[in-house]
Order: C-alpha cells, then sequence, then structure tokens
C-alpha cells in the first residue's frame, strides 16, 4: 500500500483557540468539562462565568456532526438555570432517529428571541458504555508482536507460522454495491451487497480458525453507491487516488458511515461471525492524494475533516465493542511532504489531536509504517546510496522520515503529554505494515530475511510498540512491477528465507543474522 517544531506548536494553538471562539459568542467563558453515557441519559457538566441572558437559564443543543452551529434551531435538549456549575441531563434514544450516540454538545442562552452559544463544543466521551460486546488480544496475551498481511487463501500460514495478528481491508465501495441485505440503523434502513456481505463473513471465520488478532482498515472507494460519500472538491480536481475521505460534512455521508461502521462492528464483536479487535481508519491518511484524499486543502482542513471522520467510526465501533482498538494511520514521512495535499505524518496527528482534545479526548491509537528509505532499501541499518545528504533520517522530533531504526522518535512524541490517553498512559501504538524487498540491486532473499529479524528485533524491545504485520504473505506481481518483492514466499508459493525467519522471530538468539548487520551480538545492536 505504497506507492517547525516551534512554529508548528504556535501554528496549532492559534488554530484550536481560533476555532474554539468561533463556537462562542464575543466574551464567553463557559465551558463543558465532561459529557458521558450514564444509562440511556446524556450527563453533561458545564462551568464557568455566568452568561447574559434573557431568561437566566442555559439550553444545551446536540448538534450532528455535519452541522456548523445552532443556526436558526430551536429544538434544545435540555434546560437548567445558568449558574457558575450546571448539570445537563438528555435522552441518549440510542438506535432511534434522535440518537446523540454522534452529537457534539454546546450550552446556549436566549438573547432577543434566539440561540446564542456560550461554550466550548463537546461530543461523547464514553460510547463504549453501550457495548453489549468486548473482544480481547489474543496475541497480546502470549506477548506475540507478529502479524502478516494475507489474504484468505494464504490464511493457512498464519498459524503454521505462529502470528498473532492478520491485517486485511473492507472498503465501503464493496459494501454499497448492491440492495439485497438490508441494515436497519437509527430509524433508516441502508442497503448492502449480499454478497460482500457473505464474503466478509467468510473472511473473518478464515481468520477466527487461524487463531489470531485481526487488524481491519476501513478505507472508501469511489462508485455508484459511495458518490455521497466523497468531498465534492475532491471529485472535482480530476484525480484518481486509490481511495478518498469521508465527507462528513453532509447528512447523507454521516449517516452511511455511521451505519457501515455500525454494520461491521456489531456483526464482528464476537460470536459465530467472528470478531474484529483491530480497526484502523483509512490507510496512511497523510498521504491523502493517493490514500485517503479529501481535496487539495490545507493539513489543518485535512486533520479537522479527518477528526470528525475518525470520530463517528469511533463511536459506532465502540458503541458494540467495548475492548476494540481504533487507530489512526500514517505512514513513514515524518515532516517530509510532496507538497499539494501530500502531508507529513507529525502535522496530521498535531493537527487531528489537537481537535480530538477541543472537542473531547477519546483513546485513540496510532497506526504507523516505518517502511525503509527508499523502499527498495532493505538494508535499513545503512544509508542508501546518494541518500546521504538528504539527511532523511535521525532521531529528532523533526526527522524526516520513519523507518526501524528511528521508531523511538514516534514513541517519544507520542509521550508528550499532550498526546497521552485519557487515563495518562502512552496511546496505543501499531506498525500496521512494514515490509521489505527481496529483489534489487543492494538485497536478496537473505538480506530481507536478516531486515525482518532486525526490524522485529527492535519491535519486542520496545514495550510501547503492540505489534507489527509484515506485508507480506505472499509476493505481488503488481508490487513486483514496481521493483518490490515483500513477500515471505514467492508468487509460486515456495518459501523465501523470510518464511523461516518469520516463524522463528520470537525464539531467543537468532544470532546467525548479526553478521549482516555487522555485529557481533544484539546488545551490540542495542536490542536483545
Amino acid at each position: 500500500m505504497k506507492k517547525r517544531w516551534k512554529l508548528g506548536l504556535l501554528l496549532t494553538l492559534l488554530l484550536l483557540f481560533g476555532m474554539q471562539m468561533t463556537a462562542l459568542a464575543a466574551g464567553e467563558t463557559v465551558a463543558i468539562n465532561s459529557c458521558y453515557i450514564e444509562g440511556d441519559q446524556v450527563k453533561v457538566m458545564a462551568s464557568g462565568k455566568v452568561a447574559a441572558s434573557d431568561d437566566g437559564n442555559y439550553y444545551l443543543f446536540a448538534l450532528k456532526t455535519y452541522e456548523a452551529g445552532v443556526g436558526a434551531r430551536t429544538d434544545y435538549c435540555a434546560v437548567a438555570p445558568a449558574a457558575e456549575a450546571v448539570a445537563f441531563s438528555a435522552p441518549l434514544q440510542l438506535d432511534t432517529a434522535g440518537s446523540k450516540l454522534y452529537s457534539r454538545f454546546v450550552v446556549t442562552v436566549l438573547r432577543g428571541g434566539q440561540f446564542v452559544p456560550v461554550s466550548t463544543e463537546m461530543y461523547i466521551l464514553n460510547p463504549e458504555a453501550v457495548a453489549k460486546a468486548s473482544t480481547s488480544s489474543i496475541a497480546e496475551a502470549s506477548g506475540n508482536k507478529k502479524g502478516l498481511f494475507c489474504g484468505w487463501m494464504d490464511a493457512h500460514y498464519l498459524s503454521d507460522l505462529g502470528a498473532g495478528y492478520v491485517a486485511s481491508m473492507l472498503n465501503t465501495a464493496d459494501a454499497y454495491n448492491g440492495n439485497d441485505f438490508a441494515y436497519t440503523y437509527n430509524g433508516k434502513t441502508f442497503y448492502f451487497s449480499g454478497s460482500w456481505v457473505a464474503a466478509t463473513d467468510a473472511l473473518i471465520n478464515i481468520y477466527r480458525q487461524q487463531n489470531v488478532d485481526i487488524v481491519m482498515v476501513i478505507a472508501n472507494g469511489y462508485n455508484a453507491g459511495t458518490a455521497d460519500m466523497v468531498y465534492p472538491e475532491a471529485l472535482a480536481t480530476g484525480k484518481k487516488p486509490h481511495y478518498y475521505a469521508v465527507n462528513v460534512e453532509t447528512q447523507t455521508g454521516e449517516e452511511k458511515l455511521a451505519a457501515f461502521m455500525s454494520f461491521i462492528a456489531e456483526r464482528y464483536s464476537g460470536g459465530h461471525n467472528g470478531s474484529i479487535h483491530n480497526y484502523i481508519i483509512g490507510n496512511e491518511v497523510n498521504s491523502s492524494d493517493s490514500w485517503h484524499y479529501a481535496g487539495e486543502v490545507s493539513v489543518e482542513e485535512f486533520s479537522r475533516r479527518y477528526a470528525k471522520e475518525f470520530r463517528i467510526c469511533y463511536n459506532a465501533i465502540k458503541s458494540h465493542n467495548l475492548g476494540a482498538n481504533v487507530y489512526i494511520c500514517t505512514d513513514q514521512r515524518w515532516m517530509h511532504n510532496d507538497g499539494g495535499s501530500s502531508y507529513g505524518g507529525r502535522p496530521v496527528i498535531d493537527g487531528f489531536a489537537a481537535e480530538i482534545t477541543r472537542t473531547g479526548n477519546i483513546n485513540w491509537g496510532l497506526s504507523f509504517h516505518p517502511y525503509p528509505v527508499p523502499l527498495t532499501h532493505t538494508k535499513f541499518w545503512t544509508t542508501a546510496p546518494g541518500y546521504a545528504s538528504l539527511r532523511l533520517v535521525d532521531h529528532t522530533e523533526r526527522t524526516k522520515m520513519i523507518i526501524p531504526t528511528n521508531m523511538d522518535v514516534v514513541v517519544n512524541y507520542m509521550s508528550k503529554p499532550e498526546f497521552l490517553a485519557p487515563s495518562g498512559a502512552v496511546r496505543n501504538l501499531f506498525i500496521s505494515e512494514l515490509g521489505f524487498n527481496s529483489a534489487g540491486a543492494d538485497t536478496d532473499e537473505g538480506v530481507q530475511a536478516a531486515a525482518m529479524v532486525y526490524a522485529y528485533k527492535l519491535i519486542q524491545a520496545n514495550p510501547y510498540i503492540k505489534g507489527v504485520t509484515i506485508n507480506s504473505a505472499v509476493d505481488s506481481p503488481f508490487e513486483i512491477q514496481q521493483g518490490l518483492s515483500y513477500g515471505l514466499t514467492r508468487v509460486d508459493g515456495s518459501q523465501k528465507p523470510a518464511y523461516a525467519a518469520f516463524k522463528n522471530m520470537n525464539v531467543l538468539g537468532m544470532e546467525e543474522y548479526l553478521p549482516y548487520y555487522g555485529a557481533s551480538s544484539w546488545a551490540q545492536l542495542g536490542v536483545q
């Protein structure tokens, strides 16, 4: 699936401050402090300066994701006397037309017959409170961090290799490509392809039989059934990306995404249909022009849109599956970008995190892809010929690229106070894609195996990285055309040395690979 510290912080803070101010009438200082589901109610707590009003009351509104503001609405969901500390209670109305699961809440006052916002905004912080299922990690229970990208035809490799994870993808365009499977959600009926449902059932069950954790990438393709889920400006450019960002600025886009994610999370949270434990919302989203295209917009605007899209997916998933992990996804570009709608991963993470924090912090995780640079340079512990002067890789927050030897940059960055999970812990980190080429000028199948073992040792040694899914089980003819042979097996199914290396990666030792790195011990390389 490939292809300025101080200034950046200042811009992020200015953006956050500016976005907060747009929600308020001038001079207002009311803040929503919490927003939780309790039973069948949403409990909202607010505090701050008592705002002037016509009648001395505060009115709480539940805004849809696609709504810019209260506007001319008068249908507030709760009212309370204005005070320096105030509590509201509003009916959740789960799975009805009036559901507030995806709403963001704002306090208003009545002035001159109009409802004027006087507070910050916040979404529900605990959608998992209504979940009826909770998956758990098979891999984490055994300490197994190794996983594999693997199609259903090759799933038998998983148990033989002792994999703990398997990664795959679900595409909205495949789901919304038929009308023979009805799913009613929030009072509306949505139609999916019955053949897609049957194929997905089969896929999840095949993986379940291999006793692995499923890592599912959610992508938004384009066809007649998903055209209304794509930003019009993205279509207007004439670009043909692999996948698109979901247009959640419209009612249709929001509702179709929520229905799709609710269906997946409900159906695959255990029971006879199997389960998905890890969800990745969009692939390499910072590479927007190829993998999550939202049009030619700034990184700040892209991050804001992606945060809203992610929030819908998160609430849908967690409202069914208490135990699920939900991740954003960036590639190996950290501060490097190719211009236009291709962004560095760090600026997207910064903008996304600021928007999520502004509207209610939740337990999102980060998946990333620390491929070698360039992709064909399997010996990532060296610098590729001609690349030294580019200075793409270092161990600072301003590094341009992330590869296996400087993954500590991501871990250290995500350990900063402003990025911690609501619990105060470092967020879930996962390497959802990493591969090593076996065909090229400076590599061969032995080098591929050695590179994979070294990278896995580095991942094993880092307590914050949950796991890695290696790309992939079998060489892809499409990738071979690009000079990339990532598979553990060749196209004909015969095994490369990487196959045995993967199988034994959890075994202590593996010293036979040390000569590839010019080392005499793993300790010399900083791992065990």
